[in-house]
């Protein structure tokens, strides 16, 4: 497994569109933290800052987690990596494993701009507001400015951005699992696994509380969306363990779909 996981980063280093992905997210990491520095320093009201809320971590993440889904597995089938490599010593199970790895991996690295901007932001005190709620880095650096910023808040916003990473990889597990059903059409994975995700993710909100209670237990739960300095390590614990409980069965159920599936 360890040599699918070489082989998939070794293809990612020299994969443009990877490349170009972060610095997507890295150009909207930085303008929501500049716009959330400008409504608290009272350069923009909230208004104006609607205009880019389409460029926080929510709604970013997740399309560029869809694109990297299918990109990383569908591109594989047609590039016929994948095949190559159950010709090889490596089993089904340990072709999807490794895919999860490297697509959690993929999802922390597109994640780390956002990441890095909370921790700079909140070491520098330079002063932020919280536009969009949802967002939890800028909720970080909302946090630091209304509190003193000591050491042990900063490693809890570092563990709250790899806890992030788990949230973002479990919340697109659905498109992990359509990319081993659809397989040789990436973007019709993207697209579709978009809209899932987009739905899931405002059901709570327009299903009431019926719908909330059931969320809870899910990867997109309020809970994962209010994580912050005063969030105590239970409350993160359980928001990781939920993740990665989702992560897991999604794995279980690519390999479930891999399993049956014929390879052409």
């Amino acid at each position: 497994m360890i040599n699918l996981i070489k082989a998939d980063f070794y293809k990612i280093n020299r994969s443009l569109i990877y490349k170009v992905l972060f610095i997507i997210t890295s150009i909207c990491a930085v303008i929501t933290t500049v716009v959330s520095h400008r409504i608290q320093a009272g350069d923009m009201d909230f208004v104006s800052a609607a205009t880019v809320a389409m460029l926080t971590d929510v709604v970013m993440l997740t399309l560029v987690n869809c694109v990297v889904a299918g990109q990383l597995i569908c591109g594989d089938f047609e590039n016929k990596l994948i095949q190559s490599a159950l010709t090889g010593t490596s089993s089904r199970l340990t072709v999807v494993c490794a895919k999860m790895v490297s697509y959690t991996g993929l999802i922390g690295i597109m994640s780390l701009p956002f990441a890095l901007c909370s921790l700079i932001g909140a070491a520098t005190k330079a002063g932020f507001s919280l536009p969009y709620s949802a967002s939890v880095y800028l909720a970080m650096l909302s946090d630091a400015t209304q509190n003193d910023v000591t050491g042990g808040m900063l490693v809890k916003f570092a563990v709250i951005s790899l806890v992030m990473v788990l949230v973002y990889t479990a919340q697109a597990g659905i498109v992990f699992l359509m990319g081993f059903l659809i397989k040789n059409k990436p973007l019709v994975v993207t697209i579709i696994g978009y809209l899932i995700c987009t739905v899931i993710g405002m059901s709570s909100s327009l299903f009431g509380d019926s719908m909330e209670k059931i969320m809870s237990y899910s990867p997109f739960s309020a809970d994962m969306y209010s994580l912050s300095s005063g969030s105590d390590y239970v409350t993160i614990a359980k928001v990781a363990l939920i993740s990665l409980a989702w992560i897991v069965a999604f794995t279980a159920a690519s390999f479930a779909a891999f399993r049956k599936a014929e390879i052409k």
